[in-house]
C-alpha cells in the first residue's frame, strides 16, 4: 500500500497555485519518488500523510484527570488556559503522550491556519489520512535533545516528544530559547547529558562552540532518513482528532459493525416471522373457538334468530331462565341484602343486632334482635313500604323477645 506524504510549507495561506515537497512511499519506508509542485501534479495513493511543519505548533506540558480519552479530550481546552496568552477556543488540541514527568505532552495548532490546509487539501483531492508534526521524523536517543537547524528557524527535541521552537540569530552562539530551555531542565532535574546538532551540511565547529557555551558535549550531524518515522507517527500521533478527524474514520467504523447490523436485521426479520406465525396461529384458535360457542348456543337456544356475540347472549339468556325458574343471580341476591341493610341502618337508636342472613330460591331471610320497641315500630313502617317484605317473630321459641325475622322476596 503506497503512502503520500505532503510536506505542508511554513506559509500563512494556501490557494492551488502553492507548491508543496511530496514523497511516494512503501510500507518500509522507503521513498519510490519524490518532487515538489501544486498538488494537482502530485500522484495518488492509497493513503495521505500531511506533515505539518514544526514551526505552526506550540508543545505545551500540562497535568490531565486520569479519566477515559474521549473526557480527557473534551477537558483539554480548560487544561491548557492558563499555558496559552489567547483563547483556547482558537487552538486544537492534541495529547500527544507523557513527558517524564507526571504531565502529558500537549500539541495546540492554531484553528484557522489549520482548517486552511485541510480546505486547501480537500479541494485538490489529497484530502489526508493523518497529520503530523515534521518533528516526529527525528530519532531521540533516551538522555539527549535533538536540535535541528533550518535556516533562521530550528526546534529541539526531548525523547518524550517534547518540541521547542527556536530562533537562530545571525551569530554562531546557541540560541537564547535553547539556553532557557536547558536551564529550567536542569533545575528540574532532568536535563540532557548530551546534544545532538543536526544541520545540512554538518557542522562540526559550530558543535564545538555549543559545546564551549553550553558546557555540555554537542555532536554535530546531518539529518538523517525520516520518512519510516514519519509513517510509524501518522498511525500513533495523529493530530487530526475529534472534529478533525478524517470522514474515512466513520465509514471504517461503519464497515466495522456492518457485520453487528447484517445479524440483527436477522434477528429482527426471524422474530417479526415468528410473531406473525403466532398470531396467525392464535387467529386461527379463536375462529375455531367462535364456531364452536356458536354451534353451543345454537343447540341451547335454538329459537334464537340472530347470533352475534355467542358468549354475551348466551349469558343474558341464562339469567333470564334463572329468573324463570326463580334461582336467584349473583345481581339479584346482592339487590336484596343491600335493601335489608337499608332497612336497618335507618332505624333510630343502636344499630339492631343481626343473628342470621340467608338468600336462597328468590327470598332472602334476615334475623335481628331490636334495641327497643320503638325500633319494632320504626321497622314495621318500612316493612310495609317495601314491596315483597314481610316482618315476623322468629318460629324459634327461645328467640329473645324483641327478636324479628325480615323476609323479602325477588321480583315483587
Amino acid at each position: 500500500m503506497a503512502t503520500l506524504l505532503l510536506r505542508i510549507p511554513d506559509l500563512p495561506r494556501f490557494d492551488a497555485a502553492t507548491p508543496v515537497a511530496w514523497a511516494l512511499v512503501d510500507n518500509a519506508g522507503v521513498a519510490t519518488g519524490e518532487g515538489s509542485g501544486t498538488l494537482a501534479t502530485v500522484p495518488q495513493a492509497d493513503r495521505v500523510v500531511a506533515v505539518a511543519p514544526v514551526g505552526h505548533l506550540l508543545f505545551i506540558e500540562t497535568a490531565l484527570p486520569a479519566v477515559a480519552p474521549a473526557k480527557r479530550d473534551a477537558l483539554l481546552r480548560y487544561a491548557i488556559e492558563d499555558k496559552l496568552t489567547i483563547d483556547p477556543a482558537t487552538v486544537h488540541a492534541v495529547v500527544m503522550g507523557k513527558s517524564d514527568t507526571a504531565q502529558h505532552v500537549v500539541a495546540a495548532i492554531d484553528r484557522t491556519w489549520l482548517m486552511g490546509v485541510l480546505q486547501w487539501l480537500n479541494n485538490a483531492g489529497s484530502a489526508p489520512d493523518s497529520l503530523v508534526s515534521s518533528a516526529a521524523g527525528i530519532a531521540v536517543a533516551a538522555n539527549e535533545w535533538v536540535v535541528l537547524l533550518a535556516g533562521h528557524h530550528g526546534f529541539a527535541k526531548r525523547p518524550d516528544g517534547f518540541v521547542y521552537n527556536l530562533d537562530v540569530g545571525g551569530g554562531r552562539e546557541p540560541p537564547f530559547g535553547l539556553t532557557l530551555a536547558l536551564k529550567e531542565a536542569r533545575d528540574h532535574g532532568r536535563a540532557p547529558v548530551a546534544l545532538t546538532l543536526q544541520s545540512s551540511p554538518a557542522e562540526p565547529a559550530l558543535a564545538a562552540q555549543w559545546q564551549t557555551a553550553l558546557g555540555m558535549p554537542v555532536k554535530a550531524a546531518a539529518p538523517a532518513n525520516n520518512l519510516p518515522l514519519l509513517l510509524a507517527a501518522s498511525r500513533s500521533a495523529n493530530l487530526l482528532s475529534g472534529e478533525f478527524a478524517p470522514r474515512e474514520a466513520s465509514g471504517k467504523w461503519l464497515a466495522m459493525l456492518k457485520p453487528a447490523f447484517i445479524v440483527l436485521t436477522l434477528m429482527v426479520c426471524v422474530h417479526a416471522g415468528f410473531t406473525f406465525i403466532d398470531n396467525w396461529r392464535l387467529n386461527g384458535e379463536r375462529v375455531t373457538l367462535e364456531q364452536e360457542m356458536t354451534r353451543i348456543f345454537k343447540a341451547a337456544f335454538p329459537a334464537a334468530q340472530a347470533i352475534v356475540d355467542p358468549p354475551l347472549q348466551m349469558q343474558r339468556n341464562l339469567q333470564q331462565l334463572k329468573r324463570e325458574c326463580g334461582v336467584l343471580a349473583d345481581s339479584d341476591a346482592q339487590v336484596l341484602i343491600a335493601k335489608l341493610a337499608s332497612i336497618t341502618q335507618a332505624l333510630p337508636g343502636s344499630a339492631p343486632s343481626i343473628t342470621r342472613l340467608s338468600v336462597g330460591g328468590g327470598i332472602a331471610t334476615l334475623d335481628a334482635v331490636l334495641a327497643g320497641e320503638e325500633q319494632r315500630a320504626a321497622l314495621q313502617s318500612a316493612v310495609d313500604r317495601l314491596p315483597g317484605a314481610l316482618l315476623a317473630a322468629p318460629a324459634d321459641a327461645k328467640a329473645p323477645p324483641l327478636a324479628v325475622r325480615i323476609t323479602l322476596r325477588a321480583g315483587a
